[in-house]
């Protein structure tokens, strides 16, 4: 890595109160590994050069996990997670691990023990959480991509507070071994980026598939002398790398039902794509899905989250942020018997959820109920309208996109593509033509 893009990347993560610890030594052995494969006449892989920072609950060999809180161990991580294993093995370089909502736990991003970040677009937004610090340093334009976790929109409405691409795969396709767990029925690993061609790139490899060339790009990856060229080119979320549509192309229907009538957000971006049938044929089937699926959610990730929780908790109750003590403490009671009924109640939602693919291949949304709102505006309903459109989709399993609109004016405006379950890179290249 260039001196100069990793002093950015610090001199930001300590304006934006984004990064838990700078990975230095890890980020300068990796570059000297990427110089020599050059240098050696070896072509350059998909993620050759590209920096990234990782979310403070997953592992990076030679650094401590924090968490974000005081209750953990210093002690460095002995191996890394699968999902940071296979982007450096691409030839992407960590550079960062990022500050965090403490354990994951809580959309608003306010509680972590080193601090709540600070949003780059305006520091009277809320910044939303819990990846709060991996959104920062991309909405910064230090790194042009980052880890985070999704449990009910950790990824997808932090991208949608800070202006940048924000990625949440379908359940189970990327691996979390080596993620610390906050509700193992929803964890998702998912990306930041200022790209979609880099987060698409990105993707195919944390998922361990073989789309896209392996051989990489160089010019598209922004990769010169074995490292990136220099901060991202903004945050606008426009893909100057470009993906590969095919799987994009041709007659696709798009449900919007979850507009309200005189919400137009979507209108500009989708004006521009050609052979795109808009219905809102589905809005019943959804209405009924968006009733049903919360007190299933609520319940499994109480009585999950305090599993995780409850031996640390007993003796270090005291330790944890004030709002994350209350809602471990409030899984306490709930009974195996009807945690094992949710599951099953799961498992039937997630069949009867397909249908609403029988007549549209997307669904748009809403990122966020309403605008981003400020720190000093945060109420006790604010949570909820942040998570109202991005929740069901962890519930269901299936893939979503925030995308950032342009012209956002007072504050950040996004939207939310999601996909059918498993149709993660169809929905990346179908996103290619919106952006």
């Amino acid at each position: 890595m260039d001196e100069h893009a990793l002093a950015e990347v610090e001199r930001a993560g300590t304006q934006f109160n984004a990064v838990t610890a700078m990975t230095v030594d890890r980020a300068n052995a990796l570059t000297a590994e990427s110089i020599d494969r050059r240098d050696s006449g070896q072509p350059p892989r998909r993620l050759e050069g590209i920096p990234f920072a990782i979310k403070d609950v997953i592992d990076l060999v030679g650094y401590p996990t924090t968490m974000g809180s005081n209750v953990r161990s210093d002690a460095p991580a002995t191996t890394s997670a699968t999902v940071v294993d296979r982007l450096e093995t691409a030839g992407a370089i960590p550079v960062a691990k990022t500050n965090c909502q403490e354990y994951s736990y809580g959309i608003l991003g306010d509680e972590s023990a080193f601090g709540r970040v600070v949003n780059p677009v305006d520091p009277e937004l809320c910044t939303a959480g819990s990846s709060s610090g991996s959104a920062a340093l991309v909405a910064a334009g230090v790194v042009p991509l980052s880890l985070g976790t999704d449990t009910a929109g950790s990824v997808r409405v932090p991208a949608a507070c800070q202006g940048v691409l924000g990625f949440k795969p379908t359940f189970g396709v990327v691996p979390v071994d080596g993620v610390f767990p906050l509700s193992q029925s929803f964890d998702t690993v998912g990306l930041f980026a200022s790209d979609l061609g880099i987060l698409t790139r990105a993707f195919d490899v944390i998922a361990g598939t073989g789309a896209g060339d392996d051989r990489g790009d160089s010019a598209a990856s922004g990769i010169a002398a074995g490292g990136w060229t220099g901060p991202a080119a903004g945050r606008t979320g426009t893909a100057a790398t470009p993906v590969d549509g095919s799987m994009g192309s041709g007659e696709r229907t798009l449900d919007v039902s979850l507009f309200a009538e005189d919400d137009d957000r979507s209108n500009e971006l989708l004006m521009s794509v050609p052979d795109l049938t808009i219905t809102s044929a589905n809005g019943p089937v959804l209405d009924d899905l968006l009733d049903d699926l919360a007190p299933i959610y609520d319940y499994i990730r109480l009585y999950e989250a305090f599993e995780v929780h409850k031996d640390l908790f007993a003796e270090r109750a005291a330790d944890y942020q004030p709002g994350v003590a209350t809602k471990v403490e409030a899984g306490r009671r709930l009974e195996h018997a009807e945690y094992r009924k949710q599951l099953d109640a799961l498992a039937e939602l997630r069949k009867r959820s397909l249908a609403v693919f029988g007549g549209t291949d997307y669904l748009l949304t809403p990122a966020i109920d309403g605008p981003v709102v400020r720190w000093d505006e945060i109420d006790s309903g604010t949570a909820a309208k942040l998570m109202r459109y991005s929740m069901p989709f962890n519930v269901l399993g299936w893939p979503a996109l925030t995308i950032p609109l342009p012209g956002a004016g007072a504050g950040p405006q996004a939207v939310q593509l999601v996909g059918r379950p498993g149709g993660d890179r169809e929905l990346l290249a179908f996103a290619s033509r919106l952006v």
